[in-house]
């Protein structure tokens, strides 16, 4: 779609609107949500994933767990990116954004060992 300046100047006038509270939560949420999602990946979705290595699963069950694992990351994430649009919570959503892009990188697999 293109946009016309009137759009564009739409735009630019929203984001000044953003008070620099609300910049400072979205930030806060963005690096929380960082830390939260990847250690849970490392910690978690990792250790599941190298127990089902060592067993004689196919390379093919154990993605489809990890995408599975993603699958679920993402669409709790998305679940909470409605709840701070219906409650206008900054830090939530920076969060739950980060979450999505987390769970959507869980989901592709790194490759099949």
């Amino acid at each position: 779609m293109i946009y016309s300046s009137r759009h564009i100047l739409d735009l630019r006038s929203r984001l000044l609107a953003i008070s620099p509270e609300q910049w400072l939560l979205l930030a806060v949420g963005m690096v929380t949500g960082f830390a939260v999602w990847i250690l849970f990946n490392r910690r978690i979705v990792h250790r599941i994933l190298n127990r089902l290595k060592a067993t004689t699963l196919k390379a093919n069950a154990i993605t489809a767990v990890e995408g599975l694992i993603g699958g679920t990351v993402f669409l709790v994430n998305a679940g909470l990116v409605y709840v701070a649009t219906l409650i206008a919570n900054f830090f939530l959503f920076s969060f739950a954004v980060v979450g999505l892009l987390v769970g959507a990188w869980i989901t592709i697999p790194a490759s099949f060992e």
